[in-house]
């Protein structure tokens, strides 16, 4: 199963393995994109849009579930059983997620309102996922740097695995979630330690991204739309996997 929290449709991956269950009789790849999308929004892609039980064309192993601006913690929050209903039908030896950051509050998109902790949080998803029974692997996406002391204070990481266009967040989130995914969450109000790039992580010098001031357009009636849908993608992807083809 493959999970993309990167605020950008995951049209790459999903686009490989679209079609690919078809006639298998255990579809192998589950592909479940959360983003946003809209007119001129990268990446253009007939696929990023919700995924529509109705179509002629529907598989139920490529999903997309696309957020409005200003994507909160409750929005999340919200929207997590459908996630888990997804992953019970399917029931994934293997997880591989996306943790993108470009969601979170003050990245220069400025499209979500997405933070690192809290109910609902990107750090809350991800300690959701590990306690799956199922072997995880943890990833970002790409990412720009803002000057040389921001590649020095992510002189430690994987600069390939990033993702996120505020390069003190994207360090955050990385140090945060990689507490998580250890079983030893750190305390958001951690200080950052003194080094060469510390001036980046002004004003508040600590751990936490904390959400902002843009409003959460995804309203009661599209979420409402939303689990509709997934219910129905939900059932129809756990009587696939109780009546393969043959």
């Amino acid at each position: 199963m493959y999970l993309d929290f990167d605020l950008h449709f995951s049209d790459g991956v999903s686009e490989a393995f679209l079609g690919s269950s078809a006639g298998s009789p255990y579809p192998q790849v589950l592909t479940f994109s959360i983003h946003h999308t809209a007119p001129g929004f990268f990446p253009a892609s007939p696929l990023a849009s919700l995924t529509d039980p109705s179509d002629p064309d529907f598989d139920p192993f490529t999903l997309c579930l696309p957020l409005e601006r200003g994507a909160s913690n409750k929005t999340f929050h919200r929207i997590w059983p459908l996630v888990e209903r997804v992953k019970d039908g399917f029931q994934p030896h293997y997880v591989v997620v996306q943790c993108g950051a470009d969601g979170l509050a003050g990245d220069p998109y400025a499209t979500w309102n997405w933070s690192l902790a809290g109910e609902g949080s990107m750090g809350w998803c991800v300690n959701q996922i590990c306690h799956w029974q199922s072997k995880t692997l943890l990833l970002g996406g790409g990412t720009t740097f803002a000057s040389d002391r921001a590649i020095e204070m992510l002189n430690h990481v994987n600069r390939a695995t990033l993702g996120g266009y505020n390069s003190p967040n994207v360090a955050r989130a990385w140090t945060y979630l990689t507490s998580v995914a250890l079983g030893r969450p750190l305390s958001p109000e951690a200080d950052i330690p003194d080094h060469g790039a510390f001036p980046l992580y002004a004003p508040s010098f600590t751990l936490d991204v904390p959400p902002g001031n843009i409003q959460d357009q995804n309203t009661d009636a599209y979420l409402a739309h939303v689990e509709e849908v997934f219910a129905q993608v939900a059932d129809t992807i756990l009587q696939r996997m109780q009546k393969p083809v043959t």
